[in-house]
């Protein structure tokens, strides 16, 4: 069947559209953290389900330092993190981190696939200021990957033709066309896997792109060993894919000049000479069932943040936001560090104020409200500390 979200049409087997009710989450810990809104709200349902993505478990660009630049949470790029643990022995390409590196439980989202070639030590910056971490909260400067998967779109800009695909990459990468269908598999289009410095690999066929027509794609990513990064999609208008004469060629000052703000080289100016393009933020669009919760939205001002009564092992919590947003909160168990966040009900309010129930008795805990706005702008309050009876 046909699913269509702000005129583009994509041609999928099946579709899970998340429902908003509920009012119930359970951390890892056994905690059963019950919210209830004691305003009803008057602003309307929120277009998105907010909580089909913990606050705490969302990064933002985090290979391009956090910059984000997307409003329209229909856009972006959607990304499962994979890394090695202590006993895991290394691995040598991207597909291989995909289904034997250990899982991590955050949710990444980029606006691009626009890393030019660049020196780190650091590790990679998110929107926040913070690091990318793995799940013990060890900062990832080597050995991780990266499973993206978006639907690139023309945007106004492009014209409909048939386009050729490249990918630049230190170190490995795959790119494929997603078929939709359970019983129709994906088509490895590029194969650029493995260590090596920025290297060209060039798609093996053409894709025919449309206006209005989203074509999904899956593009698998790993970092071997450090200090370079590089990962760069773009394409051009051509009627035979990999002809180009940088083709599988390779070099970590060939394309970007690392040590100089990954200024462009020749080899790459040539390449944008030839008509090669990097693909914009408005070229990745998000799939028909989910959304992009790292936006630039208007962020909620949150004044008035009280803590009320606290009885036994429920707690109320009231603030109040300079324009309509959500209401959740983030409990932090300071005896174990665990981090549980409320359901929101996605209604868009001024006044909040929220009953939690379910908290560990005889415990400490540090609260914070979080709200969004229509715009999905996200707001986190100061945290209060409080201690169930």
């Amino acid at each position: 069947m046909s699913k269509h979200m702000n005129g583009f049409t994509k041609v999928v087997t099946a579709a899970l559209f998340l429902s908003s009710c509920g009012a119930m989450i359970s951390s890892g810990t056994g905690e059963n953290i019950q919210q209830t809104n004691a305003t009803s709200g008057s602003f309307g349902q929120l277009g998105v389900n907010i909580n089909k993505y913990a606050a705490n478990k969302v990064v933002c660009d985090p290979l391009s330092g956090g910059k984000t630049t997307q409003t329209n949470y229909t856009k972006g790029i959607k990304a499962s993190l994979f890394y090695l643990t202590a006993n895991q022995s290394r691995l040598y390409n991207s597909m291989d981190y995909v289904q034997k590196g250990t899982p991590s439980d955050q949710n990444i989202f980029l606006s691009d696939m626009n890393v030019p070639t660049r020196m780190f030590t650091e590790g990679f910056s998110t929107k926040l200021g913070e690091t990318l971490n793995n799940d013990q909260g060890q900062r990832l400067i080597e050995y991780f990957g990266l499973k993206m998967e978006t639907n690139i779109v023309l945007s106004d800009a492009d014209d409909e033709g048939v386009y050729e695909f490249a990918l630049l990459s230190d170190d490995g990468t795959t790119m494929k066309l997603k078929s939709g269908s359970a019983d129709v598999p994906d088509e490895v289009m590029i194969s650029n896997d493995g260590d090596h410095p920025t290297r060209m690999g060039c798609a093996t066929q053409t894709v025919r792109m449309r206006r209005n027509v989203m074509v999904p794609v899956e593009v698998t990513f790993y970092q071997g060993p450090r200090y370079h990064i590089a990962n760069v999609l773009f394409w051009r208008k051509a009627d035979v894919a990999g002809q180009d004469s940088l083709c599988g060629h390779l070099g970590n000052n060939l394309y970007f000049d690392p040590d100089h703000a990954s200024a462009p080289m020749q080899a790459f100016n040539d390449l944008i000479g030839r008509g090669w393009k990097v693909l914009i933020p408005d070229n990745f669009m998000m799939s028909s069932d989910d959304y992009n919760p790292c936006v630039n939205g208007t962020n909620p001002v949150i004044s008035n943040l009280a803590l009320g009564e606290v009885i036994l092992s429920s707690v109320s919590v009231s603030w109040t936001t300079d324009i309509p947003s959500t209401s959740q909160l983030q409990f932090t168990n300071t005896a174990t560090g665990e981090v549980t966040i409320t359901t929101a009900d996605n209604q868009l309010r001024t006044d909040h104020e929220v009953q939690a129930t379910g908290l560990k008795p005889r415990t400490t805990y540090k609260v914070q409200a979080i709200s969004v706005s229509s715009d999905l702008g996200r707001t986190v309050s100061d945290e209060l500390t409080f201690t169930t009876q």
